[in-house]
């Protein structure tokens, strides 16, 4: 009998220090953000709206940007009815990453309905999408997780410069550690051609953190925070289309282990909040569970981000120009 007592005692300590360690860090910053817009991509569902609803609390003015808008107005009805305040200002607008008018038309709407902006989080993404390209011609990952932040971005830094203080958090992964020099420039240069799900997303993710290191320095005498976000593994609709979770019985055998290892939306969105509340004013960095972390060495090296930048600019330079605000 007290072979089964110590042995549920020590599964459960396990069970319980597992869950410790892979629901991460928690933000224990105390800032509010009262009158603060913050602007939050992908903001419908999961870290998205984890996050958007951690910053209610703290009284910021959010401007949810989602594909589906009906989703966004759920959100935001969820996000009321939870905090049970009807004066919390939200706004619901209509952005579609995989289409560069869509961008634009967003950021006008914005530039006009909005005096400042404090915070841009980066946060819409993709995972193990059908192949294809989108109507303007790139692959639907890339343009998805990069390539149509990296021009929403650059449209709604007149309005970030205008605030006091101003950050832009983009969402990365630790799937940037996964790809080499090689993949990052063969999937950005030939888009057309078919790649592993993996490689794309990695790619994705690798360029978010290269661009977040070189925008950075680009704005190192602004008024502009700019940082890499890695909010962990989490359980998101993210996977919709990944085998091994999009199949109900896959799904249920993995759940149990799932429950231990895997964060919630709200735990996911802790870094994310850090990156926006922390007194700490360092640019260009990547943040895990609440800290400093090292990105992977080609994310570190200053040139590969240097380099990477002009070779997005480049691929872009037909459809958008980024020099008047950088």
């Amino acid at each position: 009998m007290w072979k089964y007592i110590a042995g549920t005692i020590v599964v459960s300590s396990v069970a319980y220090s597992l869950i410790k360690y892979f629901r991460g860090g928690v933000c224990h910053c105390t800032a509010r953000l009262d009158g603060l817009v913050v602007v939050i991509t992908g903001a419908n569902s999961g870290i998205g709206r984890a996050l958007a609803l951690e910053l209610a609390q703290r009284g910021a003015t959010l401007v949810l940007a989602c594909r589906d808008v009906e989703k966004g107005l759920n959100a935001k009805k969820y996000i009321i009815s939870h905090l049970r305040n009807k004066n919390i200002k939200i706004f619901v607008k209509h952005l579609d990453l995989c289409d560069i008018s869509s961008i634009i038309k967003f950021s006008d709407t914005l530039n006009k309905e909005f005096r400042e902006i404090y915070a841009l989080v980066n946060n819409a993404g993709v995972f193990y999408h059908p192949q294809g390209l989108t109507k303007d011609g790139f692959e639907i990952t890339l343009q998805t997780n990069y390539l149509g932040h990296y021009i929403l971005t650059h449209h709604l830094l007149k309005l970030l410069r205008k605030a006091v203080h101003a950050r832009i958090v983009n969402v990365s992964s630790e799937a940037h550690r996964n790809v080499n020099i090689y993949d990052l420039k063969a999937v950005t240069k030939c888009q057309e051609e078919f790649r592993s799900h993996f490689v794309a997303y990695g790619v994705s993710k690798l360029a978010l953190v290269l661009f977040t290191k070189q925008l950075a320095k680009k704005l190192s005498n602004t008024n502009i925070i700019v940082n890499a976000a890695n909010p962990g593994n989490v359980e998101t609709n993210i996977y919709r289309n990944f085998p091994l979770l999009s199949n109900p019985w896959l799904y249920a055998l993995q759940w149990p282990i799932r429950c231990l290892v895997v964060k919630t939306p709200k735990q996911g969105a802790q870094t994310l909040l850090h990156c926006l509340l922390t007194s700490n004013r360092s640019t260009g960095q990547y943040y895990s569970d609440c800290k400093l972390d090292l990105p992977s060495p080609i994310a570190s090296n200053d040139q590969i981000a240097k380099d990477y930048y002009e070779l997005t600019t480049e691929i872009l330079s037909d459809r958008f120009s980024t020099e008047s605000e950088c």
